[in-house]
């Protein structure tokens, strides 16, 4: 005789980058365990491929190579949210380096938003007016960032393989080169021909990259500073 099956409640969630809705149900309790087993390991990897796992099994998605990284973390606190609750209790250490104290605050996922560039901007960077010479970006995509070493990151190379991967074209004044066209040495070495100037222009783009972020105050515990924080992205609220 079959064991009973539970029902399980299906919810509407929109995608931050296009504004689209998903359908998305719970997590269940086998699925929650592979994400405490990765959370408690403290990798970084291994916290970022059970989120991805996750996110695969209860959202209605053919893929996440195409999300972008802001995606995949506002979809995975809206996933906690309605698995285990919108309160999310986290440890934050006082700024005071003679404190360092961890203090205990309460974080809503429902006041949990994404954060926007500072001024306006565009996915478009002109690099030469007089020709019409200029790029178009995208936001690195889940895919993209689990193509690049981490530890790349920081690095000219590191920097280098993200802008060549979140080309979207190329164009001047009479065509539109579309970069999954070409090849990633042509991208690059168009990259490499630009101006330290136009260089910068394009580096700033990935400066504000939209992220999940949290805005809080609270008074530490121990030495009663009271401490200005911002949570910044799905590691933030990991603490």
């Amino acid at each position: 005789m079959a064991l009973p099956k539970m029902n399980v409640p299906r919810y509407k969630v929109k995608l931050p980058s296009t504004g689209a809705e998903l359908n998305m149900r719970p997590y269940l309790v086998k699925e929650e365990k592979v994400l405490m087993i990765a959370l408690e390991s403290n990798d970084p990897e291994q916290i970022t491929q059970a989120v991805r796992n996750v996110i695969t099994s209860c959202y209605e998605l053919d893929t996440l190579e195409d999300l972008t990284v802001f995606d995949i973390e506002m979809l995975f606190l809206q996933l906690r949210a309605k698995s285990v609750g919108e309160e999310m209790n986290i440890q934050i250490k006082c700024k005071t380096e003679e404190c360092g104290t961890m203090n205990p605050i309460s974080v809503n996922i429902d006041d949990v938003s994404i954060s926007k560039p500072k001024g306006e901007m565009s996915d478009t960077i002109i690099l030469d007016k007089k020709q019409g010479v200029g790029v178009k970006m995208k936001y690195p995509s889940v895919d993209v960032i689990g193509k690049i070493d981490p530890e790349k990151f920081d690095s000219v190379e590191g920097i280098m393989d993200l802008i060549v991967e979140c080309i979207d074209t190329i164009f001047d004044e009479d065509n539109v080169f579309d970069a999954k066209n070409e090849t990633k040495k042509d991208l690059a070495e168009f990259i490499e021909s630009l101006s330290s100037e136009q260089f910068k222009r394009v580096q700033a783009f990935f400066q504000d990259t939209p992220a999940v972020s949290y805005y809080t105050e609270f008074t530490c515990t121990k030495c009663s500073t009271v401490n200005e924080v911002e949570l910044k992205g799905l590691n933030s609220f990991f603490s």
